[in-house]
């Protein structure tokens, strides 16, 4: 074993494929298949299940990887190469639509203003859709509202809490969600999200009698129903700049108000762990940080 195949290894691991860690680190696809066959013949184990297209790591190489950044970074010495080589790579991202279009970009930007070299492939979709695909790896990792219940050999690490409020337009009266909610039509936030199912949750709860008109998937659409007096409804506040239409008003939703936490979800076995912490501490410092937030421009 040399330090070169690790970082053959490596490379594999973060960029998803052979070929493509070929194409990183200047290898042919045969060169880089016959460092692995040659790994796994001197270590006596199997890296990587060969069955899958693109084959992916085993237990027994994820323990590998693993302990290969452990030795790189113990050979370099936190050198500048190093820093290179653990921050950048590829992250299959998921994330809930809210959030792709809140603070996600801001913290993409924040990750590219560090100079970390990230590749992002981001897929949206629901809560439960997003955690089936962590649980089978088709997804490193996913930005989600916590889910109901914890899932075995799966990691939720929340960054921010999102205060629900009720949206309407300013020509509707009342003073009180409440009030609003009753004497409006109803446009129902998708009840196949999380977010839905907690609004539905209160409603129910308060026994608020609401008259449902229509029932749609994304959070632009509801905004844009709004805001064309066609109802109120209840959405998560994501603090970002010119987030609601001037002609829009917002009261919070409960009392106390209602939120949901977001989180990343990600295996508690994750070759791409150190992308994950990277993704997951830019997400923590723009919501903390209000000037972030301000500095949205346009939904993605």
């Amino acid at each position: 074993m040399d330090i070169r195949t690790l970082y053959t290894l490596i490379a594999i691991a973060d960029h998803g494929s052979f070929a493509e860690a070929g194409n990183t680190i200047g290898l042919s696809l045969s060169a880089v298949s016959m460092q692995v066959r040659a790994l796994e013949d001197e270590l006596g184990i199997t890296i990587f299940d060969r069955s899958r297209r693109p084959p992916v790591l085993t237990d027994a190489g994820l323990t590998l990887v693993h302990r290969a950044r452990d030795l790189i970074t113990h050979w370099e010495s936190m050198s500048a190469s190093l820093k290179k080589g653990t921050a950048s790579g590829l992250l299959k991202l998921g994330s809930v639509h809210t959030c792709a279009s809140g603070v996600l970009p801001l913290a993409l930007r924040h990750l590219q203003k560090q100079g970390h070299g990230l590749e992002v492939h981001v897929t949206t979709g629901l809560t439960h859709d997003l955690e089936r695909a962590i649980y089978h790896r088709q997804l490193d990792v996913a930005i989600v509202t916590e889910p109901d219940v914890p899932r075995s050999g799966l990691d939720f690490l929340p960054f921010v809490e999102e205060e629900l409020v009720v949206i309407a337009h300013r020509s509707v009266k009342g003073t009180s969600d409440q009030e609003i909610l009753e004497q409006t039509p109803y446009v129902r936030f998708n009840r196949a999200a999380r977010v839905g199912h907690l609004v539905q949750e209160e409603i129910v709860r308060r026994h608020i009698s609401v008259r449902s008109t229509m029932e749609i998937d994304n959070l632009e659409g509801v905004i844009a129903m709004v805001a064309n007096g066609l109802g109120a409804s209840v959405v998560p506040a994501r603090g970002v700049r010119n987030e609601f239409p001037p002609g829009i008003r917002v009261i919070p939703f409960g009392s106390p108000t209602v939120t949901r936490r977001l989180g990343i979800l990600a295996p508690k076995e994750n070759p791409r762990s150190h992308l994950s912490r990277l993704l997951l501490e830019a997400l923590k410092a723009v919501c903390a940080d209000p000037q972030h937030l301000l500095e949205k421009t346009s939904p993605c």
